[in-house]
């Protein structure tokens, strides 16, 4: 398991949006995680995959796609949480 970040806000649309650590991605396309990539809590329960990837390539911003059993009310929760992708 390895850190993702943490996340900063629960959009609209109901997507996870995570700002990566800076001394996790050393500026390598090779050291982000893959799209699809499971992320999850400090307790390792899922919160979702990840959906996209943007921002500076040294401390990239991430999106996530809540897991189905992640219920809408419990999102707001993990706001300032920090994760971890599989």
């Amino acid at each position: 398991m390895k850190r993702l970040g943490q996340i900063l806000h629960i959009s609209k649309q109901n997507e996870i949006v995570v700002r990566g650590d800076e001394k996790q991605f050393s500026g390598s396309m090779r050291d982000l995680p893959r799209i699809n990539s499971f992320v999850l809590d400090k307790s390792i329960k899922p919160i979702g995959k990840v959906s996209g990837i943007f921002g500076p390539v040294d401390q990239p911003y991430f999106t996530l796609k809540p897991d189905r059993r992640v219920v809408a009310p419990g999102l707001e929760r993990l706001v300032n949480e920090r994760v971890y992708v599989q």
